[in-house]
């Protein structure tokens, strides 16, 4: 559950990074990762951006601590 609504998969956009919790990502995928984010804004206009240990506490970890979400901020005000 997030947001107080369940099944997010139900209207959810998944973006999966290879990586593990406890790797920095690389460059390339911080700058793919911003090109999605737009084009998808694009066409929805502006949607919440969480990591999978956002939407599944205690069941799921990743993007990980190592995930640097001021990488990608612009992106996500655009």
């Amino acid at each position: 559950m997030h947001e107080g609504r369940s099944g997010c998969n139900d209207f959810s956009i998944g973006i999966e990074l290879e990586g593990t919790d406890d790797q920095p990502y690389m460059d390339e995928q911080y700058d793919g990762l911003e090109k999605v984010i737009k084009a998808i804004f694009k066409e929805y206009g502006s949607l919440a951006v969480r990591g999978h240990s956002d939407i599944s506490p205690g069941r799921k970890t990743d993007p990980g601590l190592c995930f640097d979400w001021s990488r990608i901020s612009s992106a996500m005000r655009e």
